[in-house]
């Protein structure tokens, strides 16, 4: 199994929910309003520096994983890099 975790532009968090409906994912987690600092800038929701990410997790199993991350790279490439669409994964394996 792999740990996938999505950051994106908060504005475009409902794209990456389409993409996660599309493809059968039947639970995840989300964290709606990350701040930080990234390629793309700081993003603090402040007036100097505005805006916010979305933090998904979604296990997944490898395949599934694959055919997803196909798909968010595909999204990634048609909002361009600037919307700040990054996708990591990790080995898991579920123990409870």
């Amino acid at each position: 199994m792999k740990l996938l975790l999505i950051f994106v532009d908060s504005d475009h968090a409902r794209d990456v929910e389409r993409l996660l409906d599309t493809h059968g994912v039947h639970g995840y987690s989300t964290f709606p309003n990350v701040l930080g600092k990234g390629q793309t800038g700081r993003k603090l929701g402040t007036r100097a520096f505005p805006g916010s990410s979305s933090l998904y997790f979604v296990a997944l199993l490898d395949g599934d994983c694959r055919g997803l991350c196909d798909e968010l790279r595909t999204l990634r490439d048609e909002k361009g890099p600037e919307e700040g669409l990054k996708a990591y994964t990790l080995d898991t394996m579920e123990v409870l």
